[in-house]
């Protein structure tokens, strides 16, 4: 079989690491080739997937609705069995290429974040563009992949209908070796170490996490490491300025991306949220199967489903630095849960 993975570029985003997850179980199974089809060669994460021995593919665009002729020719002549694409704009170019194509290979869209929250700084015409795609381009594939329930409500709201339409969570990319069981009783750092993982883009919200900062640092000794690439430069200097402003410079690390995520969530104390939007919060999960503490935005969509409403995390409201210094504060005096506890809730994403 041969199965191709569609997405613009393979930076450091959330799409990029499922699809990364995903090529490495299928690469253990018998007869399947699988290809990495991007724009163009960028992105930190084409190093990695030529690394574990798999195929990137350029079709030499510089924008992806010019994709749809090039890729075309591609699926012509590689002649996939299934592709898998992600994001609302690659997903439209990559559904009518294949409609247009003569081999008809199957294609599964997937779609990773809350589209009202995604699409909200574009253009009303690019935002109308968008809700054509979902609307009406969606129906040529043959499946939809949310990664959570509250994002499959929003495109079936387009879509008009259920069928076809998928929740599948993200998996795990960590292996049950990399989870040290005899590190999970370790007592708090002094100072405490906070990690946040996630690009630094508006999306993710850092500056009410970093105002939450400011408050902590005037009751304990505390760290806050962001492991993330720069998406946005003009974000990473207003944080900057932030951080300037709030006096924390001592208190805040920002690590750039890393490929090595687990030494981090090994090393930390709590697990903070502060996004704005998400599609699913996959780090949430992730942070979980180290056995950390959760604290998160109730933001759409993710955070409050693997949470359970509260149950697993503490939820606060988007925006809000003062709950969310609170919500750390209230963690240290009374864990919500034991990291065994943690650990097991984890379990449940890995295992569906």
């Amino acid at each position: 079989m041969k199965l191709v993975f569609r997405i613009s570029s393979l930076g450091f985003g959330g799409a990029e690491q499922v699809f990364l997850s995903l090529a490495k179980e299928f690469m253990f199974k018998q007869n399947i080739e699988i290809l990495f089809l991007v724009d163009r060669l960028t992105g930190e994460n084409v190093k990695t997937a030529k690394n574990l021995g798999f195929t990137v593919r350029s079709l030499e665009v510089k924008r992806t609705l010019n994709s749809i002729l090039p890729m075309k020719n591609f699926i012509d002549e590689f002649r996939p069995d299934v592709i898998i694409s992600a994001y609302t704009d690659t997903n439209a170019a990559c559904l009518m290429a294949g409609f247009i194509s003569k081999y008809k290979a199957k294609i599964i869209v997937s779609e990773h974040a809350s589209l009202n929250e995604h699409w909200k700084s574009k253009s009303s015409f690019k935002r109308l563009l968008l809700k054509f795609y979902v609307a009406y381009i969606y129906r040529l594939s043959n499946a939809v992949v949310c990664v959570s329930n509250g994002l499959k409500s929003q495109v079936s709201s387009l879509l008009k209908t259920n069928q076809r339409i998928e929740t599948i969570y993200n998996p795990v990319r960590f292996s049950t070796n990399e989870i040290y069981t005899a590190e999970l009783e370790h007592g708090l750092s002094n100072p405490l170490k906070l990690l946040a993982v996630g690009r630094i883009c508006e999306q993710k919200n850092y500056e009410t996490l970093l105002s939450a900062v400011g408050i902590l640092a005037k009751i304990r000794p505390c760290e806050l490491r962001i492991v993330g690439g720069i998406f946005c430069q003009k974000e990473y200097e207003r944080l900057q300025n932030k951080i300037v402003q709030l006096n924390i410079e001592a208190s805040v690390f920002f690590e750039g991306y890393s490929d090595n995520v687990a030494e981090f969530y090994k090393k930390s104390d709590i697990f903070v949220l502060s996004s704005a939007w998400e599609g699913f919060g996959n780090v949430i999960v992730e942070a979980m199967s180290f056995g950390l503490p959760i604290v998160s935005t109730n933001c759409n969509y993710g955070p409050a489903e693997i949470l359970e409403n509260g149950k697993y995390g503490r939820l606060v409201p988007v925006g809000d630095h003062r709950a969310l210094a609170r919500a750390v504060v209230a963690e240290l005096d009374k864990p919500t849960l034991t990291k065994m506890q943690l650990v097991g809730r984890s379990k449940d994403f890995r295992n569906r």
